[in-house]
């Protein structure tokens, strides 16, 4: 066997590593602004920027294009319980008119340091914009399930608000799609209302730093099958490297359009779909919200419920191979749907006959497509039910099931760690 020199290997090493974004501005040595420095010496640890990972370093053009696209309603938050610093993270303006604006972020930012099941008491919220002025914010809804919180800030303009676009997770697994020419496949058209997001997409996760003077932060990466593991099922997964001062920031697809809202995690980036964010909002704005601070009280307001649908789920390409196959012979003119994969003992869903593996295919009538499509039909029938169609391998016609939406109690509710 031949050994590689150790000059090649430090070659073959320098070639790995090389980023062509990458521009030192003198080899011989280090130089950092006043600002730079004054960053490190005082909270490079303790509020670490998305650059502190080196996969954030060096961004390219597209990255930037997006990211100064989307700058001006991206915002830092800090928040206080009294006078103890509880939080800093991100947000979204997502609603503005002349005399205010609203704002999207974690939940994390109002939550009781010593219980996480509640906010925090005397909570006041400090907004920054772009430009580095201040607001004070105003806690206005939030939900500790899907932890995300609504935020006001009074403003004599317009603010500048983000661009939302609903995800469209659905991917067909029918082989006659393959005639399909690769250019027009998966692609976002100029009179459609979602993006259809697939494995492999490059995303951008986005955040502003909480210090003068307020630096926009990016951290590129790509949606990933993977699970997050968080009681919270409806969340998705990202490779972005963000850091806590990224919590609650917007995730962008290429065109500079809002598909979500991260959440920081030491070894994992998950994040929420717009779809149920935004749902979330609207239902907040139409049904009105609770001013308490007891979580319990929020909860059971009888207009908002939300599901516990008892069962894990994903959308039907991601299933293995082998199952798709047994699929599409027996029945070659399904693409889409939802296959399950876990169902947990005494749920709703179990009692409803419905097996791991089982492909969901419609709902009331209507075919489904995607996983987010099936979980917002499912919300909007908390407290009855559902008739379900599903395809079992092992049976050679479709089954009809019944399934109650169960409403989600406090037991169902919270896993979100805070590092």
């Amino acid at each position: 066997m031949t050994r590689a020199c150790p000059g090649e290997i430090m070659h073959t090493q320098a070639i790995e590593r090389f980023n062509p974004w990458e521009r030192e501005r003198d080899p011989n040595r280090t130089y950092y602004s006043p600002d730079e420095y004054y960053y490190m010496s005082n909270f490079s640890r303790k509020r670490p920027k998305f650059r502190s990972n080196p996969e954030n370093l060096y961004l390219d053009i597209e990255t930037k294009r997006v990211a100064l696209k989307v700058s001006p309603s991206v915002v830092s938050l800090v928040s206080y319980s009294g006078e103890e610093e509880i939080f800093q993270g991100s947000g979204t303006i997502i609603e503005s008119d002349d005399n205010s604006g609203v704002i999207l972020t974690s939940a994390n930012l109002i939550r009781s340091t010593t219980d996480q099941h509640a906010i925090a008491d005397d909570i006041k919220v400090v907004v920054y914009l772009l430009d580095g002025k201040l607001y004070r914010g105003q806690v206005v809804a939030h939900d500790l399930h899907f932890n995300i919180a609504a935020i006001k800030i009074q403003s004599d303009s317009l603010l500048p608000t983000a661009n939302l676009r609903h995800l469209d997770d659905s991917v067909t697994i029918s082989p006659s799609q393959l005639h399909i020419p690769e250019e027009k496949s998966f692609q976002l058209h100029a009179h459609s209302s979602s993006f259809n997001l697939i494995p492999g997409d490059t995303v951008i996760a986005l955040g502003r730093y909480s210090i003068s003077p307020h630096d926009l932060m990016a951290a590129p990466g790509k949606f990933s099958l993977d699970v997050c593991g968080y009681d919270c099922r409806e969340l998705f997964r990202v490779t972005c490297r963000i850091t806590r001062s990224g919590d609650g920031g917007p995730l962008v697809n290429r065109h500079g359009e809002v598909i979500g809202f991260n959440f920081y995690d030491l070894f994992l980036t998950p994040f929420m779909p717009i779809n149920i964010a935004f749902k979330w909002w609207e239902h907040y704005k139409k049904y009105g919200y609770s001013t308490s601070n007891d979580v319990m009280d929020v909860f059971w307001n009888r207009e908002l419920r939300r599901p516990w649908i008892g069962m894990e789920m994903t959308n039907l390409y991601a299933a293995s191979l082998h199952i798709l196959d047994k699929v599409i012979q027996k029945f070659p003119r399904i693409g889409k749907g939802v296959i399950v994969e876990e169902v947990i003992p005494g749920s709703s869903a179990e009692t409803a006959g419905i097996c791991p593996n089982d492909v969901i295919i419609e709902c009331d009538g209507k075919s489904v497509q995607s996983f987010l499509e099936l979980f917002e039909m499912m919300w909007d029938k908390v407290g009855g039910s559902v008739e379900l169609v599903v395809i079992r391998g092992i049976e050679g016609d479709p089954l009809h099931l019944t399934m109650v939406v169960v409403e989600a109690t406090p037991d169902e509710f919270y896993r979100w760690p805070r590092w």
